[in-house]
């Protein structure tokens, strides 16, 4: 094989074998702007925005539950103006708050085990 040819095999191994890699990774919780929490209005720590008719939202409060993972879980049935409030924009929603109201981690989506370690740091 001349070298060209084994140059250009060589790049289609490894681009074939990047595409493998990426369709092989959990997908990745979907972004979500910061949001806007006054200071002391929730406590520090894990929360979780939920919904009741949500069905990921029951399975993103089970997967904190079995990491054994506490957390304050905010419900837009009882709790809808913290949502506007907020800004909230969708649910589930997970984040880890500071003091401040500042989240350190903030995903949408059912908590993948990176999120799930992201929130137990």
């Amino acid at each position: 094989m001349d070298p060209v040819t084994r140059v250009i095999v060589v790049v289609a191994v490894v681009a074939v074998a990047l595409v493998i890699a990426g369709l092989s990774r959990p997908l990745q919780s979907a972004s979500h702007p910061p949001l806007t929490i006054p200071a002391g209005e929730l406590p520090e720590g894990v929360v979780l925005f939920t919904s009741g008719d949500c069905d990921q939202c029951a399975a993103a409060r089970a997967a904190l539950k079995n990491a054994g993972i506490g957390f304050r879980e905010v419900t837009h049935e009882i709790e809808s103006n913290r949502f506007d409030q907020y800004g909230v924009q969708g649910v589930p929603l997970l984040a880890k708050l500071e003091a401040d109201g500042s989240q350190t981690y903030l995903a949408a989506g059912v908590p993948t085990r990176r999120a799930l370690r992201a929130v137990r740091d």
